[in-house]
């Protein structure tokens, strides 16, 4: 599972870009680019100061959401992270093609992830709108989740936690908005249809995706789920979490589920499958207590951008996407 997820993954972040050589003078840039980080967490991005600050903030404020809902331990060390949001003639010029600039449906979500040995780089294109950012997130939270500490866990605990927090809204006090329903397909590319709906024990027992649309599928009905375990009660908070912690330890579905919830799988397969569960639903995450500040952003010179520029094409080369 984890080696098809990977390869869907890097499917949906690359695509094939075009073989130009990075502009010294960057004909067509389209203004100043600016600098701002915190700790491991880096953004340069076109526009204005204040822009590069929202889009650190979402990044950061996205990680600690990430890091809350699968209770990563604080000795947990992500790789650093670069992002950068590029004009559209640099994003032509380092590593997107003209059809992929002018698509306007997903996936022309114009953002692609890129990880690397050393750390992590994700880049999206300055159109506008909130769907590149929340894209690149979704791509980045879903490669965490299959290649770093939670790789060995089931399939539906990685894939519904990536998804609830797919296409998030984060609002300027860092309030986390869900959305109900996935906003990015897993996989692209396929208008085939799923060889089956998963019900609760094919879900729980659901190892290997053996399509683009099956494994749409899986991640669709991990969404669910997720939602059913991580945004209902505290008490089905516990139990998601256990049933992932037994069943990554290799006890069955049916006496995992015995075990944690009390009752057996055909029960609770009921209990969700009826849905009345979805009225206690929580969409809304509350800001955090103790936000970070965020260093004002420097504005970078003409040279800084263009090695930046050439360092991320560089990478994209190395990768094998040109």
């Amino acid at each position: 599972m984890a080696t098809l997820a990977a390869r869907h993954a890097s499917l949906l972040a690359l695509g094939v870009a075009a073989t130009l050589l990075i502009n010294a003078g960057r004909a067509e840039a389209a203004g100043p680019y600016w600098r701002c980080e915190m700790d491991r967490v880096t953004v340069i991005a076109n526009g204005s100061a204040n822009r590069c600050g929202v889009l650190l903030r979402a990044t950061v404020r996205y990680e600690q959401l990430l890091t809350e809902l699968v209770r990563w331990d604080a000795e947990t060390i992500f790789k650093p992270l670069r992002l950068y949001s590029l004009t559209r003639g640099d994003a032509r010029e380092v590593m997107y093609t003209e059809k992929e600039l002018a698509e306007r449906t997903f996936p022309g979500i114009r953002s692609k992830y890129l990880p690397d040995s050393d750390s992590n780089v994700a880049t999206i294109v300055d159109v506008g709108g909130d769907d590149p950012l929340q894209s690149v997130l979704f791509l980045y939270g879903q490669s965490l989740l299959s290649n770093g500490p939670m790789r060995t866990y089931p399939a539906w605990y990685r894939l519904g936690i990536a998804n609830l927090l797919n296409g998030l809204v984060l609002r300027p006090d860092g309030t986390a908005v869900l959305n109900r329903s996935p906003r990015f397909a897993a996989v692209v590319g396929t208008n085939d249809r799923a060889s089956e709906r998963l019900d609760l024990p094919a879900l729980l027992d659901a190892k290997h995706a053996r399509t683009p649309a099956d494994f749409n599928e899986l991640a669709r009905r991990s969404h669910v789920w997720a939602q059913f375990g991580l945004l209902t009660t505290e008490e089905h908070r516990r139990q998601y979490r256990e049933l992932a912690i037994l069943m990554r330890q290799g006890t069955p579905a049916a006496e995992a589920v015995q075990t944690v919830f009390g009752s057996s799988l055909a029960e609770l397969t009921d209990q969700f499958e009826r849905g009345a569960w979805r009225k206690d639903v929580s969409y809304r995450i509350p800001a955090p207590m103790d936000a970070a500040d965020v260093a004002p952003a420097i504005e970078m010179d003409a040279a800084s951008v263009d090695a930046q520029l050439k360092a991320l094409r560089d990478l994209v080369v190395e990768i094998g996407d040109i």
